[in-house]
């Protein structure tokens, strides 16, 4: 039997000029919010500095606000078991992000702005970028929002 361990990722909800910070998969079509795997030993406002780092450069600088929302994410036909911290923050760069592939994936994957006002169909999870859009008009009113298993 194969081990079966839970994985934990750090999302990160960077929103600047009405935009949101996404990353685009030009193999499968589909948008999703930026970050990853938690490590061994690492906290989770470390994780979300190391991850920025990796996506988005060096000399990219992300400040901690708060958790957002809490998700699990359950497929065992890919054998996949994660709970998933979305993560309000900020960073200190802007345009000379777009566009800038993901070291790890090379030009399959790459940074891109998303318009708040006109997000597409196909950034993933929907629903919780449903309620995130609803949330933001909202301030982000709420911490920590546990929002179960969903698509």
């Amino acid at each position: 039997m194969q081990d079966k361990k839970i994985k934990v990722r750090a999302r990160l909800v960077i929103i600047k000029e009405g935009k949101l910070l996404a990353t685009y998969n030009s193999v499968d079509d589909f948008y999703f919010y930026a970050g990853g795997r938690l490590e061994y030993g690492e906290t989770l406002a470390e994780c979300c500095a190391r991850e920025v780092r990796e996506e988005c450069g060096e000399d990219v600088e992300f400040k901690f606000k708060k958790i957002l929302y809490v998700r699990d994410f359950i497929a065992p036909e890919q054998n996949e078991h994660s709970v998933e911290f979305f993560i309000l923050g900020e960073i200190n760069k802007f345009a000379e992000l777009e566009h800038r592939l993901d070291p790890e994936y090379g030009n399959k994957t790459w940074l891109t702005w998303l318009d708040l006002a006109n997000l597409p169909a196909n950034l993933k999870p929907v629903s919780l970028t449903e309620k995130m859009l609803s949330d933001y008009k909202l301030g982000f009113p709420n911490q920590g929002d546990y929002t179960g298993e969903i698509s």
